[in-house]
């Protein structure tokens, strides 16, 4: 999705499209990237009890259980995404758990109806590249946070997802379909150094606690798995443009490619996440 070509409205309601449909698939044990990250996510934001949180771009509600479980009983949770089927899944997730201080609402991250000083953390786990003017979402953070609160989010490295994710667009392109750009066509590619993290915190008026890479990578038992991740995140966008015999074609003759990366334990997924960390003044 080219969120530079597009009015913002349709940029989001595509975004809200995309992981409508990823959404019943996104806790399968293959995506397992998605809830480690937010839950080190959480580790690094360090939210106290008692602390009211802002779960921003909360999918299926990963890191928003983690913080609801850092802040219990006195703390409390307001988790937001567009999607409304992730938080279907998320609901589901958090009436398992029992808790009744996580508040799930639909919502826009970039344009939020809180009021100034509202929360004591800001969190976004593997979302914060979806935000059509990132420097106007993280000055939007800040503005609902309290004097001295904490923001925490977390994107991907440059070779994140490498070499699948080169092998992906390179099948996607011999198949003709569009991408938002002819390189790092992808949003997540958009956020990918640290000195940019840094950057982004320091203009958008935040003091820098932390800004660190790690590797939550592991290993896929098949090129099915990585299958499992492309349908079931936002690669699946550039998929939606195949028709189903195209896309069965597809599946077959890429997950051939994929097959052929295996060693004896498996298929690397690299899944370089960069953190940061920053306090409001």
């Amino acid at each position: 999705m080219d969120n530079n070509s597009l009015d913002p409205k349709e940029y989001k309601r595509r975004v809200a499209m995309v992981y409508n449909l990823a959404a019943a698939g996104y806790d399968q044990p293959a995506v397992r990237f998605f809830p480690r990250i937010a839950q080190r996510l959480v580790e690094l934001a360090q939210p106290q009890c008692g602390d009211t949180i802002l779960d921003a771009a909360t999918g299926t509600g990963a890191a928003a259980l983690c913080a609801a479980d850092k802040v219990a009983p006195t703390g409390r949770v307001i988790a937001i995404d567009l999607a409304t089927e992730m938080l279907a899944q998320a609901s589901q997730k958090v009436a398992a758990a029992g808790w009744s201080h996580i508040d799930l609402r639909e919502g826009d991250m970039e344009q939020m109806q809180f009021d100034d000083d509202t929360f004591d953390v800001v969190l976004c786990a593997s979302g914060i590249f979806l935000l059509p003017d990132l420097l106007a979402g993280l000055r939007e953070w800040r503005r609902v946070l309290k004097p001295g609160g904490t923001v925490a989010f977390s994107g991907y490295s440059d070779q994140a997802f490498q070499p699948l994710s080169n092998l992906f667009e390179t099948y996607l392109r011999r198949y003709g379909v569009t991408l938002a750009a002819p390189v790092r066509p992808f949003a997540w590619q958009r956020l990918t150094e640290l000195e940019h993290y840094s950057e982004l915190l320091r203009t958008a008026g935040f003091s820098t606690l932390d800004v660190r890479s790690e590797q939550q990578g592991y290993y896929l038992a098949s090129g099915e798995e990585w299958w499992e991740i492309l349908w079931h995140s936002g690669f699946r966008e550039p998929l939606t443009q195949l028709a189903p015999d195209a896309l069965a074609r597809f599946k077959t003759e890429h997950l051939a490619t994929v097959a052929s990366l295996a060693t004896r334990r498996g298929i690397w997924l690299n899944v370089g996440a960069i953190f940061a960390v920053g306090q409001k003044g």
